[in-house]
């Protein structure tokens, strides 16, 4: 027993070095080409010892799990994962097969009575069909070459498909809310202490009138009433009626796109060509009587392959006719006469008298009706015209891609006031041709490298731009814009993803900009942003933490084929603008300083279970040099005029998936965005310039105040801030103007919601605005003539003391009557400011909630086609609630840029309930 406890160290020494004995590492090399090559010297850094590949670049080194394996001179570098006895890499060298059995026609024909096979090739008669196989047209040739031995030729892998679809939309129109007008009160005003109807031929603009209960028709020939003149009841046949001057329509409107696709196929999902063709039609009725706009297109697109290259082409051309335009403020003009027309006068009833001018109730009136009579079908058509050329081919890491691509656009306006119009007694007549050539030439090319967690990727580009524009009035004034600008945008981007705990990305660069139309070109425009990002917090895969920065600089022009004509309505007042009528362009782009932009911006991103993310962004632009147009005397240029700094943030709320099974799934998600722009500098002299509006209500450009900042004339107040009251018990107007309203709103918070239950799909989207400020000149006019609801309901009030103190600083104690018909019209409550009254007082707010939009659709299965057929019902603006009493506060001054805050007869936004259906084929 003893011997045997001898010998039981050398048993322990033997098992352990039979568990730790030497292992291999075996794999196939690469050299820096990414080829595998023989010799190539693979050296263990851990123990120093080295092998050499074979010819298959393939070998075997002795290594330990985790040691480090390098080649090509250290630039490749493997950490080992995987070692083995070097018997069974060996072993695995050598493939391995079963013995088979070694059989003959005579020994078989021993063992056993031969078969016979009816549908062996002795037996057969040489006879296919077409339905033997499934793959049938795959065979393109047979051929017997022996008694049993046939040959078969197979068809190429292309074969072509087509393919396409076709969708129509039905739209029904109808207006939002619009001011509220009185039906009470006729056209008149107070003479002597009565009230009186003044007819049309009396050019009375006041619905002062007498209340239309009191009056009727006496049947005679009147040429601007069918039913003849008003005068009292007593003496009148018929008792007299309201008319409807409404504008607005419900209308109707459609969409149809066909799309066709050609596609030659090479073998399984690859296209060797496909040539695709989209025409399309839509007609676009405007709430207005007769207004409507049809939209003709034709695309087409050709892919394909050559050389190894991937080659896209495609032309686009795309048709636009129109009744009329809103260039000139046509539509403007006829919605605000048609509130303004007195209840007792009906624009319908005849656009025209008997000597071929216009109807209206008042020579300094239009009616509607006659605006919108033309002598063309269309006053406006637009023809665009698109090539694109692009080639791309990669070669491993280098990619590179030439795209091309020139636009020609003529665009035709053709303004018209027939004579006798309000403003153009004798008519105006001009066309205006723009003629756009536009030319871009974009090359990109990039070269990737990628070490295991590590990507590294370079570009550079190269943009060149020419554009040239025409514009021609008829009135012989001509104007012709050219600009060729470069950019050379160099970008540096490194990411590292090491798939389990962070990852992190930076990218920098630097652009050049140069322009025939700059005073100076840009040559150092940088730009850097990066992240960086956590993964599976609180070990939960999927969830992740992301950390993002950024900042660019830019530079840039204003777009010359932009037209700033509109600006020619800061030179009249709004009682005047019926004068209005565009034709002055900017005179030259040229010798401009570029706008330099700057932003940075920082924030962050989580996602938590894949489902929920929520994201928050700071950003901070500042814009150097801004451009604004000016008049100086007749002519309408442009000038770098100031700074300004636009700043705020965003915060976004998304929650996929929140009930989620296999038919029914709810999605939300939610924003909140807050911004300022304000004014750090203005050139010396053009401090308080007008931006916008009309002389006498305008937004601004002042230094330290918003952008676009409302002025408007206001109440006289003393120190303590109490209104200043005259000697007849009325507020003062004071002398001059000051900023009455910003609208810029506090914040606007959007929503989306998303139901799907089995083929059916819902969804919502609605946002609200909190905020922000606007003047309703809407109102102030509809006010002065006596035309709103709101001069019906309140001019009978008597004895009525207006809050405030008089000059003397005693608290005012004069009653006044808001309409006395003792007192001349000009001297009610609504008139005796003038057109525009007090800007101060029509200050509201522009505060909104409305459902922007409101999708019902189902997609169905046709045949062997998944989801081939789908059907789509839709509403929007369904609903708006505002808190101010005219149109929507989102709606522009005359369509006009930088407008937002005014309201003076801007069109109202409109409701469309639509029907889409889609088949797929």
């Amino acid at each position: 027993m003893k011997k045997v406890y001898l010998l039981l160290p050398v048993f322990a020494v033997q098992f352990v070095f039979a568990q730790d004995s030497q292992r291999y590492y075996s794999g196939t090399f690469f050299n820096e080409k990414k080829k595998p090559q023989n010799f190539l010297k693979i050296f263990n850094k851990n123990t120093g010892v080295y092998e050499l590949t074979d010819e298959k670049g393939y070998a075997i080194i002795a290594a330990k799990e985790y040691d480090t394996l390098v080649w090509n001179n250290g630039k490749n570098i493997e950490v080992v994962r995987g070692v083995y006895e070097l018997k069974y890499l060996l072993e695995r060298q050598i493939s391995k097969e079963t013995v088979k059995d070694i059989n003959s026609n005579d020994y078989e024909s021993l063992l056993e009575k031969p078969i016979n096979d009816q549908f062996s090739i002795e037996n057969s008669y040489d006879s296919l069909r077409k339905n033997s196989n499934r793959s049938f047209s795959a065979v393109r040739k047979l051929k017997l070459k022996s008694d049993s031995l046939y040959k078969i030729k197979s068809q190429p892998r292309k074969y072509l498909v087509f393919n396409g679809s076709f969708s129509t939309s039905l739209d029904i129109k109808n207006r939002n809310r619009i001011p509220q007008t009185q039906s009470r009160y006729v056209q008149g005003r107070s003479e002597n202490g009565s009230l009186v109807w003044k007819g049309p031929e009396t050019n009375e603009m006041f619905s002062f009138g007498p209340d239309i209960s009191s009056l009727g028709f006496n049947g005679q020939t009147y040429e601007y009433d069918v039913n003849g003149q008003l005068v009292g009841l007593s003496n009148a046949i018929s008792p007299a009626k309201a008319y409807s001057n409404n504008l607005f329509k419900t209308t109707v409107g459609y969409s149809n796109q066909l799309n066709l696709n050609a596609i030659i196929k090479n073998g399984g999902y690859n296209d060797d060509i496909r040539l695709s063709f989209t025409i399309g039609q839509q007609k676009d009725q405007m709430y207005f009587v007769d207004q409507y706009d049809i939209v003709n297109s034709f695309k087409t697109k050709f892919s394909t392959k050559i050389l190894k290259f991937d080659v896209n082409a495609g032309f686009n051309y795309e048709e636009n006719k129109a009744t009329n335009t809103n260039r000139i403020g046509l539509f403007n003009r006829a919605y605000q006469n048609s509130l303004l027309t007195p209840v007792s006068f009906s624009n319908q009833q005849n656009a025209y008298l008997s000597n071929g001018l216009q109807r209206s109730y008042s020579l300094y009136a239009d009616n509607p009706y006659f605006l919108f009579d033309n002598k063309n079908k269309y006053n406006y058509t637009d023809n665009i015209r698109q090539f694109n050329f692009d080639v791309s081919k990669n070669w491993d890491d280098f990619k590179l891609n030439i795209s091309q691509s020139y636009d020609n656009q003529d665009i035709m306006h053709l303004d018209v006031y027939k004579p006798s119009t309000n403003g153009f007694i004798n008519g105006l007549y001009n066309r205006r041709d723009q003629k756009n050539e536009f030319y871009n030439s974009n090359i990109l090319t990039t070269y990737e490298t990628r070490d295991h967690d590590l990507k590294n990727k370079f570009s550079l580009n190269h943009i060149l731009n020419d554009r040239k524009v025409s514009i021609n009035h008829s009135s012989n004034r001509n104007y012709i814009y050219q600009r060729t600008s470069q950019d050379y945008i160099f970008n540096y981007n490194l990411d590292y993803d090491d798939y389990d705990d962070i990852e992190f990305g930076v990218n920098v660069g630097n652009s050049f900009y140069t322009s025939n139309t700059s005073s100076k070109n840009a040559y150092w425009l940088p730009k850097a942003n990066g992240y960086f990002t956590f993964k599976n917090l609180f070990n939960n895969y999927g969830s992740k933490l992301q950390l993002l920065g950024a900042y660019t600089q830019l530079a840039a022009e204003p777009e010359i084929a932009k037209s700033y004509s509109s600006y020619a309505t800061t030179r009249f007042s709004a009682q005047n603008f019926h004068q209005y009528f565009p034709l002055n362009e900017v005179e030259t782009f040229k010798n401009l300083s570029n706008i330099t932009i700057k932003e940075w911006k920082t924030g962050f991103k989580l996602m938590l279970n894949r489902k929920i993310d929520l994201s928050a962004e700071y950003f901070n632009r500042r814009i150097y040099d801004d451009i604004f147009p000016v008049f100086e005397g007749q002519n309408l240029v442009l000038k770098n005029l100031a700074d300004h700094t636009y700043k705020g943030y965003e915060v976004n709320f998304n929650y996929d998936r929140i009930i989620s099974n296999q038919n029914f799934s709810l999605s939300s998600r939610a924003s909140f965005f807050k911004y300022r722009d304000i004014v750090d500098r203005v050139n010396s002299g053009y401090n308080n310039l007008i931006i916008s509006g009309f002389n006498d209500i305008y937004k601004r450009l002042s230094e330290g105040q918003v952008l676009g900042a409302v002025m408007g004339s206001y109440f006289e107040r003393n120190a303590e801030g109490k209104v200043i009251i005259d000697d007849y018990g009325y507020l003062v107007k004071a002398s001059g103007m000051k900023l009455i309203a910003d609208p810029t709103p506090d914040f606007v918070m959007k929503f989306s919601h998303n139901l799907t239950y089995k083929m059916f799909a819902l969804d919502i989207n609605w946002e609200w605005k909190k905020g922000g400020q606007l003047w309703n000149g809407t109102q102030a006019v509809l006010d002065y003539y006596g035309r709103s609801q709101t001069s019906a309901d309140e001019r009978n009030i008597r004895n009525y003391v207006f809050e405030g103190v008089n000059s003397n600083g005693n608290v005012n104690q004069t009653p006044v009557d808001f309409y006395n018909p003792n007192q001349s019209v000009a001297e009610n409550r609504w008139s005796r400011y003038g057109f525009l009254g007090v800007a101060e007082n029509y200050v509201e707010k522009a505060d909104y909630i409305r459902i922007n939009d409101i999708t019902l659709s189902a997609y169905f299965d046709i045949g062997k086609l998944r989801r081939a057929l789908g059907v789509s019902f839709y509403v929007n603006n369904i609903f708006l609630w505002q808190a101010n009493s005219g149109v929507d506060s989102n709606q522009n001054f005359y369509d006009f840029d930088n407008s937002r805050g005014l309201d003076f007869f801007n069109l109202p936004s409109f409701k469309t309930y639509g029907c889409t259906v889609s088949f797929k084929f």
